[in-house]
């Protein structure tokens, strides 16, 4: 009875060794022949499904392919990521022979005009202005020292948690090593000063632009100072 169980384990061992072996066979013998591109919620502004199409040709040469591990996968995501206008790539092959590639694009969060114009994300990375497509973003006027960046970053984060700011902003610059935006709707500029108790200015500034909007014999001013602890002063 014992010699019979064994060798019924035993069996049943080996044809889940030769199944093993005949699955491992039959997926490197598979090849892609089709691929299928998706933007992360059908955003795709930069890019299109053709161009990317292209660039995965480039690099693996027509269809079909052979895809006979892993690794070939995290290659070609590694290799679309090296795109400036792409953040993250995800790709996975089907057994219907087909190659899935998720694609999410970079958003620029704001577009910087010094010698050379490029966006940049709310992770702090550039890419290039394009030719096909213009993002509507804020503008930073003049060169971003690199020190200066963070800064910049924290202030369009707190400006974007605000829809009033978040619609009204539209040029950001250093002056002095002080920072100076401009609203859409207002013809003053306005000195932040540092970036410390950025939440308190901003809840100043809106104030003020309330009182400017609610006020028909409102006084013109150039320049709205924050600086200055608890106070709004214009000029």
């Amino acid at each position: 009875m014992k010699f019979k169980n064994h060798l019924f384990f035993g069996l049943i061992f080996s044809m889940l060794i030769l199944l093993s072996a005949f699955a491992y066979h039959k997926n490197n013998q598979r090849k892609i022949e089709q691929i299928n591109i998706d933007f992360k919620n059908d955003r795709s502004k930069f890019l299109s499904p053709s161009v990317v199409n292209k660039l995965l040709i480039q690099i693996k040469g027509e269809l079909p392919w052979e895809i006979k591990d892993s690794l070939a996968l995290n290659m070609l995501e590694t290799f679309l990521e090296n795109n400036p206008y792409i953040h993250n790539a995800e790709i996975f092959s089907f057994l219907d022979g087909t190659l899935g590639v998720n694609i999410q694009e970079k958003k620029p969060l704001v577009c910087v005009q010094g010698k050379t114009g490029y966006y940049m994300d709310d992770f702090g990375s550039k890419f290039p202005i394009s030719k096909s497509y213009k993002a509507i973003v804020p503008v930073y006027e003049g060169e971003l020292e690199e020190h200066q960046k963070n800064e910049l970053l924290m202030l369009m984060n707190a400006l974007n948690q605000d829809p009033f700011f978040k619609r009204e902003l539209k040029t950001i610059y250093h002056k002095s090593n002080t920072l100076f935006i401009g609203l859409k709707s207002y013809d003053f500029e306005v000195e932040m000063g540092s970036i410390n108790k950025l939440n308190d200015k901003l809840a100043r500034l809106k104030v003020f632009c309330a009182y400017q909007d609610n006020n028909e014999l409102k006084k013109k001013y150039r320049l709205i100072s924050l600086k200055f602890k608890n106070q709004i002063v214009g000029s």
